[in-house]
């Protein structure tokens, strides 16, 4: 410790300040790595978790457009032409096909170890269930929406965190 002191006493000042300044460069020379891989984690991370947010909302707006209109608007009379009942079954058919392929696509984009994100896939396939059967499903719809309200929330908080 006194040989340090007497070295200290023996530098001059402009010495003592080209040392501190050399110790600063040589720290920072090893901070800045981790530093800069910090942020440059967050400049990644945060627009692929606001794609994930757009996707997921498309994906169930899309899937509440085509369950909120009813199969009994699509469904032709007994009256309606052969062809008007073919267009109108296929179209029903596609219909379906498609509110299945959008639970599927929303049950893989999601975290299944969140309670929330396994509730929303839930409510989709109750929705499609009962669309099948031609059963009410508004109060389903609009529970379903508030749940991927909160959802979609919870996700932009942790967006802006990181």
């Amino acid at each position: 410790m006194e040989v340090v002191k007497e070295l200290l006493l023996a530098l001059e000042f402009k010495e003592v300040i080209a040392l501190g300044s050399l110790s600063i460069a040589f720290l920072a020379l090893f901070i800045a790595p981790f530093v800069n891989a910090r942020n440059s984690k967050r400049q990644v991370i945060a627009p692929m978790r606001q794609a994930w947010i757009n996707t997921l909302r498309d994906k169930v707006s899309e899937f509440v457009s085509i369950a909120s209109i009813s199969r009994l608007h699509v469904c032709p009379s007994d009256s309606a032409s052969e062809s008007i009942k073919k267009d109108s079954h296929k179209e029903d058919r596609d219909r379906y096909g498609r509110l299945k392929l959008l639970v599927t696509s929303v049950e893989l984009h999601i975290n299944p170890s969140e309670e929330d994100h396994q509730k929303l896939v839930k409510k989709m396939r109750g929705i499609v269930e009962d669309y099948h059967d031609n059963k009410d499903i508004r109060d389903k719809v609009n529970s379903l929406i508030k749940l991927c309200q909160k959802v979609l929330k919870d996700e932009w908080e942790a967006t802006k965190k990181t």
